[in-house]
């Protein structure tokens, strides 16, 4: 009998989630497992990265009363009868709805909340109730961890922190003639862009000889034009570029000097792990679980959250020392590589999950 793993998640498009269903699913078929994504709202630039060993399927989610697509998703389990079905975010509600109506997998909820430091504001209280469905919960760090411990009924063992992990391939290509600080975040509030653009105007006094990229998807389109145009009124679209969604991603790792997280809120984000094994310094707020990967100096520079000089701070001392920061790039990737590693990722998952 094949192992057959399922994974759903609610679209492919660019961000961290997405991203981690794609490098899950890799890694399962790498282990033998014939591995499913069930994508249940619609495709996005991601779909492009899905190997050709997954098997993808759209069930074209409507909202969330779609019986049509329910009946789609329910057939696939059905049909391929995974041992496991692990659920990303939202998408464990109708997953639950197929453990009732054909429960006979696990059903490991994988919860990415990224506002981890508001965990007061977190929206999703109907799961105490739904959690009798599910077997094992995965967060994606300790703060989360700790909070469905004291709230779900489920026993502490069920609920775990597994680390998120990067896949990359890096282009061959040379580094931008003047020193870049890739910005790899999505546009939405949390991730405090206007954050990383007072700094900037900041650092700008000082010297000139950098520029900053910012790359992700435009998820919150009044927010995007809101940094546009506070970019244009400081003057400093010399010194930012604004790219928005790409593809190619890796090409902006490989060319870049160093990358920046300047968010309010995280969970654990793939773009810190991704800066890692790009061997790029980074400078990150010391927000979710980041510390835990800046663990020290030797890696980047960790700076408080909402904190413009400190942030300018950093980028000036990694200005004025390449070699330095080489350096620190260099250890972060060995660390990454090390700690957060699909080979890790995977065995601590069969642990975890004892059908595997």
């Amino acid at each position: 009998m094949s192992k057959v793993f399922f994974q759903m998640v609610d679209t492919l498009e660019m961000g961290g989630t997405e991203r981690m269903s794609i490098n899950i699913a890799k890694v399962m078929a790498d282990q033998g497992f014939e591995s499913h994504l069930v994508v249940s709202r619609r495709s996005g630039g991601m779909s492009s990265k899905v190997p050709r060993e997954i098997n993808l399927h759209f069930l074209e989610k409507k909202n969330s009363f779609d019986f049509g697509a329910f009946m789609r998703l329910l057939k696939l389990v059905r049909k391929f009868r995974p041992q496991i079905f692990h659920a990303h975010s939202t998408s464990v509600f109708w997953a639950i709805g197929i453990k009732i109506l054909s429960g006979k997998f696990q059903l490991v909820w994988h919860d990415h909340f990224g506002l981890s430091d508001q965990l007061d504001q977190y929206p999703r209280k109907e799961m105490v109730p739904l959690s009798k469905w599910i077997d094992k919960v995965i967060t994606v760090n300790d703060k989360l961890t700790s909070y469905w411990r004291g709230n779900l009924p489920l026993k502490p063992e069920q609920i775990i922190t597994l680390k998120n992990f990067p896949f990359l391939i890096l282009p061959k290509t040379t580094k931008n003639t003047k020193f870049t600080f890739l910005h790899l975040a999505n546009f939405r509030a949390q991730k405090n862009h206007f954050n990383l653009i007072q700094a900037v105007a900041l650092l700008k006094e000082r010297r000139k000889d950098f520029e900053v990229v910012m790359v992700g998807e435009i998820v919150e389109k009044e927010l995007y034009e809101s940094i546009l145009n506070r970019i244009k009124e400081e003057n400093l679209s010399d010194f930012i570029l604004v790219k928005g969604p790409s593809l190619q991603v890796e090409d902006y790792l490989a060319c870049c000097h160093a990358g920046i997280l300047s968010s309010d809120s995280e969970g654990l984000p793939v773009a810190l792990l991704e800066y890692g094994l790009a061997a790029l310094p980074v400078i990150c707020t010391q927000v979710g679980d980041c510390d835990k990967v800046i663990s020290s100096d030797q890696y980047g520079y960790l700076i408080p959250p909402s904190d413009a000089p400190s942030l300018a701070d950093a980028m000036e001392k990694l200005l004025g020392s390449s070699d330095h920061g080489e350096e620190k790039g260099r250890a972060l990737k060995q660390k990454i590589e090390v700690e957060y590693g699909s080979a890790a990722f995977f065995s601590a998952y069969s642990s975890f999950v004892s059908a595997v």
